[in-house]
């Protein structure tokens, strides 16, 4: 390059032409680096040729290589006029600072679909027509927790440096509310059926279900019990709920019971207790009759109703006594023993 300059300089000088070579201009005021504009960034030099400064378009012209993106640019001095040659100053674009603020809040109920992930650029800008492309992400999992979100695919592009906040997202349990089905009972001694109810709110995901079932208060009594939540449940995903507004009845076991046939006592015997037998229903664990059938007053020979006296259970039966059935007095018998008469001996007469 000196030797083609040299060159130059002597042809013009031969021919007379005062063209200075450019070796001698010192160029100043290149920066380092500049920051992504999303423009041609073009800063100008300053040219000096010893104290003098040479005029853009008069002394030089300036071409500019690779200065939109982000890297290493160049400024190429090409000198006219009474300077000859050129000279390239290179320069580095560096990535604009950009601040993505990811909106608090964010979450959803268990079993729908994920919203859209959302930010504000809360600090620098988007520059000429550049956009965001991709999107947060949050970790993986379904159930109800905390999830932290993530940058994800998020991107502004190679001329941005992107920062992200942090910021969770949450999935809260879904609320599904059962209704007990009116009407449910069970005879008193009898096993306790399954509690049945229906979903009124809500509904359960995929093949999530119920395990567990639904209570009754404590009782085993003849009366009604609220039904309770129990064991019932759906699982940690799920807000269960019951309307308490059905309850569980339990109600009486019927007892019937038939006096024995044939009782009876002799006029003027103790009174027998009246015996019966347990014609329908059974009595539960240990419960036990109370009290004795009676029948109606009189003592004398003949049959008298039996009647259910004091005969009696529990509240949690429902007894009924056969009043068919008669008891009978039956005649005493006597036994007399007549006494015989004297025996008279027949007096024989004497013998004349």
């Amino acid at each position: 390059m000196k030797r083609k300059l040299l060159f130059a300089f002597i042809l013009f000088s031969v021919f007379g032409i005062n063209t200075i070579s450019a070796q001698s201009v010192v160029v100043a005021g290149i920066s380092a680096s500049y920051v992504y504009t999303g423009t041609s960034i073009t800063p100008t030099p300053v040219v000096r040729d010893g104290m003098k400064t040479l005029k853009k378009d008069v002394d030089y012209t300036l071409e500019y290589k690779n200065n939109i993106n982000v890297g290493t640019a160049s400024v190429i001095i090409k000198y006219i006029g009474n300077y000859m040659g050129e000279a390239s100053k290179e320069f580095n674009i560096t990535k604009a600072r950009l601040v993505a603020t990811i909106d608090a809040g964010q979450g959803k109920v268990y079993g729908v679909t994920d919203p859209k992930l959302t930010y504000k650029i809360t600090s620098g800008e988007l520059k000429a027509n550049d956009v965001m492309k991709g999107n947060l992400e949050r970790q993986p999992g379904e159930d109800v927790g905390i999830y932290p979100i993530t940058q994800g695919t998020l991107t502004a592009g190679d001329n941005y440096e992107l920062f992200v906040t942090k910021n969770n997202f949450k999935i809260d349990r879904a609320v599904v509310t059962v209704k007990p089905t009116s009407g449910q009972k069970k005879i008193y001694g009898q096993p306790t059926p399954e509690i049945k109810y229906t979903i009124v709110e809500g509904a359960l995901v995929g093949k999530d279900t119920f395990t567990g079932s639904l209570g009754l208060a404590m009782g085993e009594n003849v009366g009604t019990y609220p039904i309770t939540i129990g064991t019932l449940t759906a699982g940690k995903n799920y807000d269960l709920r019951l309307i308490p507004d059905q309850s569980f009845e339990i109600l009486k076991t019927e007892i019937a019971v038939k006096p024995n046939a044939g009782q009876s006592k002799v006029f003027g015997s103790p009174e027998p207790v009246i015996s019966y037998t347990v014609t329908s229903g059974a009595l539960v664990n240990n419960d036990a009759f109370k009290g004795s059938l009676t029948r109606q007053p009189g003592e004398d020979v003949g049959t008298y109703m039996i009647k259910r006296g004091t005969l009696g259970l529990s509240n949690n039966y429902n007894l009924k006594v056969d009043t068919l059935q008669k008891f009978e007095i039956k005649r005493k018998l006597v036994e007399s023993t007549v006494p015989s008469a004297p025996s008279v001996s027949a007096a024989v007469p004497a013998t004349k």
